[in-house]
This record gives C-alpha cells, structure tokens and sequence, in this order.
C-alpha cells in the first residue's frame, strides 16, 4: 500500500489539458453539439471581454478565437469602458464582479454614452442577476459555468445583429 507514492497527480502541469470543473460535462443533459461554424456574420469582429479567472480567460479566447472572432481582454471595468471607447467592439462580455467598475456599473455607462450606446453587452455570471443585467441594458446573461456552444451562439447573434462601422457592403 505504501508503493503508491508515485501515483500521478489528477491535475497536473500539462498546458493541453484543461481542469474538468471548468467546462461543463452534462453531454447528456445537453445534446447540442458544440459550434465550429465557418460562417461569420462580420469576420474577425472584435469582441472585448473583462474577465478575473485565468483559466475562464483561457477558454473565452480559444472559443472565440476558433470561431473565427478576434478577442480583446480588458483587467477592470474602467479599462475596459475606455477600450470599448477607442476600439468600438463588436460586443463586450463582462462578468459582474471585476475590480473598479463591476459589470453591470460598466453595462449601464456603456448604454447611457452616445459613442458606446449600441455596442451589445453581454453579462456573464456565476451569480443569479438576470433581470438585473437587463437593468443594466445588456442584451443577454449567460451563467458560468462556460458552455462553449452557448457562448459562440449570443456572440454570433449579438454581431450578426449589429450594424458593421466600416462598412455596409454584403457579400
């Protein structure tokens, strides 16, 4: 019994491998396969996301980022409030407890400025605050834990209803 000492750790130092608790395992539960469309309603939009887990982080950009999305990350909500100023994004998400500005404080400046009012936010929390996001005007909630097909489906909806800034040609 006392050979077992080297047994190998369930999580270890591997960066391929992603901890289980982070992505959702109810297959069963949920059927919809996950979405990796080459459809993109504007190629390489830039979405902003304000977020505090790393490993949430980690995943928020190889999702969108394999979807074909282009993702810029903001460490508060008043960095943030100026990044969506100067880099109007396609959507910015944002979970509500980040330092500084909280989500759903940087979601209301965000509908009450004429140059950021129709950016889409999207709220994304652990915390039970869906009628208080749209309080806030965003235009969805999504509860963590992450599931990445929900995800991509608000960003692709959010960005294909959004009004292109550079251009209003259609392919």
């Amino acid at each position: 019994m006392s050979a077992d000492s080297t047994a190998t750790p369930m999580l270890g130092p591997c960066p391929s491998v992603l901890p289980s608790y982070i992505v959702p395992v109810s297959r069963d539960s949920d059927p919809t396969p996950p979405i990796r469309s080459t459809i993109q309603p504007h190629p390489r939009a830039l979405i902003l996301c304000v977020e505090r887990d790393p490993h949430v982080r980690e995943l928020e950009t190889y999702f969108l980022d394999q979807a074909g999305f282009v993702v810029h990350f903001a460490q508060d909500g008043a960095e943030a409030l100026e990044l969506a100023r100067s880099l109007k994004p396609a959507i910015v998400i944002t979970e509500i407890l980040v330092p500084g500005l909280d989500g759903l404080a940087l979601c209301h400046r965000l509908k009450t400025t004429a140059e950021t009012r129709n950016i889409p936010v999207v709220i994304f929390s652990v915390l039970a605050a869906e009628a208080r996001a749209r309080e806030a005007g965003a235009e969805a909630f999504l509860r963590k834990p992450l599931a990445e097909h929900r995800l991509l489906q608000v960003a692709r909806d959010l960005v294909g209803r959004a009004k292109p800034a550079a251009s209003s040609e259609s392919a």
